[in-house]
């Protein structure tokens, strides 16, 4: 997770900073609070970076899953490096391609998450 956080917090910041400033003063002057604000207007239209922050740290944390392997942990990183370590390579390609099946389900699954967020950000407006 450590690994994964920093781009996430760095896509979340830069999705809140890039709306539109008179969304912001927009809000402010029919009174809204500055948490009000955040959360009302400043989350919704940062939703796509957001999510795409999310997505790039489900990528990274799979990426992490063979490094993981190496130092024991178990699951299909240690499957991958086990099969290598003792020359079963079908047992490595296989808990390989498991790991790319699982990144590109949570890809989609995270891409239509964002879609409909977006799609119901839409509706409301």
């Amino acid at each position: 997770m450590l690994y994964a956080l920093p781009p996430q917090v760095r896509l979340t910041t830069l999705g809140i900073r890039s709306v539109d400033p008179a969304a912001i003063e927009a809000a402010e002057a029919f009174g809204s609070t500055p948490n009000q604000v955040l959360a009302k207007v400043q989350f919704p239209l940062a939703l796509p970076q957001i999510m795409l922050g999310v997505n790039q740290a489900i990528m990274m944390v799979l990426s992490m899953v063979i490094i993981a392997g190496m130092v024991g942990a178990p699951w299909l990183g240690l499957e991958v490096v086990d099969g290598m370590q003792n020359n079963r390579m079908g047992q490595s390609v296989e808990a390989g391609l498991a790991i790319v099946i699982l990144a590109v389900m949570l890809d989609r699954l995270t891409q239509a998450a964002a879609r409909r967020q977006e799609e119901k950000a839409h509706l409301n407006l």
